[in-house]
């Protein structure tokens, strides 16, 4: 399954961010389910991040993107909020999450919130792109709110002078 023509695009645009300097330590690890491609890498102020890929079900996952946040919380609603808000018309069209081409949802487990894509047939690429796209924006844009200083400090190296 880890070799499938389903997971090349995916393995293929992530190992291109790696190369690009984007994503550091870039490597594909093994998952205990068999289902599943995992790949680990460096990203934000050097935090590990973990991303599944289920080629059956073309589902690209940020799994625990946010370690610590309650569900139903404030955090929780305002991050859910900033998604859907990311394939609005206000949005300019090359940062806009087509949602005809991937679907988008906020899944959070335990105070863990992950963030999964459904990348639709033909537009595996396209899906892949958005989904790393808009998880840069949540780690650039979103955590860049004065509400979340010390959860930066806490879950994303923020250095506490700097903030």
């Amino acid at each position: 399954m880890k070799n499938s023509s389903e997971t090349e695009p995916v393995r293929a645009l992530l190992q291109h961010y790696a190369a690009r300097g984007a994503f550091r330590s870039f490597s594909e690890v093994p998952h205990a389910s068999r289902r599943l491609v995992e790949f680990q890498f460096l990203w934000f102020r050097d935090v590990r991040f973990r991303v599944t890929y289920n080629p059956a079900a073309r589902m690209l996952t940020f799994v625990d993107v946010l370690p610590a946040v309650p569900a139903r919380s404030e955090m929780d609603r305002r991050l859910r909020a900033f998604i859907a808000s990311r394939s609005g018309r206000s949005v300019p069209e090359h940062r806009r999450v087509d949602l005809k081409k991937v679907g988008v949802s906020v899944v959070n487990r335990k105070s863990a919130i992950s963030v999964a894509f459904v990348l639709k047939p033909r537009h595996v690429e396209y899906g892949t792109r958005k989904a790393v796209h808009l998880i840069h924006e949540v780690l650039m844009d979103f955590l860049n709110d004065s509400r979340y200083v010390e959860y930066n400090i806490e879950h994303f190296n923020l250095n506490p002078e700097m903030a």
